[in-house]
């Protein structure tokens, strides 16, 4: 069996933007990123793509697979061979280009550095009962993939924070132990535009690690009212 991918390739620097199509021997178990690595090992060694854990942890690999941001080391190769059509393959959209499927992520970590994402803690001696620490545990999954973010089309409102940094600050304001919860809450409704949500659910459709951010920004604007 054949799979068969057209690869969108961007160089900035030369302002080349094409489709560049490969067909790759099928093997067991093969991923999309284990499909990426053999056309950079056996075909192009100029094609540019991100990886690290493979192993759904660091989600630094997430691509554009026929429309829809996945996880490359997750997602089986085989479904798509057995319906015999040529897979798109695209770098994460609403972010710049760096070279083929790799994107800056810089803006992303910026935000995270505006809203402080971190815990900021009062006291030293405070515990997390256990059944907020399960509430919490959700949230606290996020892998910074940038699948919701970038899936999201209320993030082309320049203002909007989007899903991601939702997330992030519903974790902290649930968390007891960070001091910030009034900062929290301009940076959510007045700074990040929380009401702005389309209510859409796409976030949550295309999380890979069940977060459900479309979920925590419903509860998100229950709490700051």
């Amino acid at each position: 069996m054949i799979l068969r991918l057209s690869i969108r390739r961007e160089d900035p620097e030369s302002g080349i933007c094409n489709y560049q199509d490969f067909e790759i021997p099928y093997e067991d178990g093969m991923t999309f990123l284990t499909a990426l690595q053999r056309i950079k090992e056996y075909q192009d060694e100029t094609l540019t793509f991100r990886h690290f854990c493979r192993a759904g942890i660091c989600g630094t690999c997430t691509i554009y697979i026929n429309g829809f941001p996945k996880l490359a080391c997750k997602e089986q190769v085989l479904p798509y061979v057995l319906l015999e059509k040529r897979v798109v393959i695209e770098p994460l959209k609403g972010f710049k280009v760096i070279k083929d499927l790799a994107v800056d992520n810089d803006k992303i970590i910026k935000k995270l550095k505006e809203i402080h994402g971190w815990v900021r803690t009062g006291s030293d001696d405070c515990r997390i009962p256990s059944d907020l620490s399960r509430k919490l545990e959700s949230a606290a999954d996020c892998i910074l993939c940038l699948a919701c973010q970038s899936y999201c089309p209320q993030v082309l409102e320049e203002n909007y924070a989007g899903p991601l940094i939702f997330a992030k600050l519903y974790r902290f304001l649930e968390d007891p132990r960070d001091k910030d919860k009034e900062e929290r809450f301009v940076q959510a409704v007045e700074k990040g535009n929380l009401y702005h949500c389309l209510s859409c659910n796409k976030c949550n459709h295309v999380c890979p690690k069940e977060v459900e951010p479309a979920t925590l920004i419903r509860r998100l604007m229950v709490y700051s009212r």
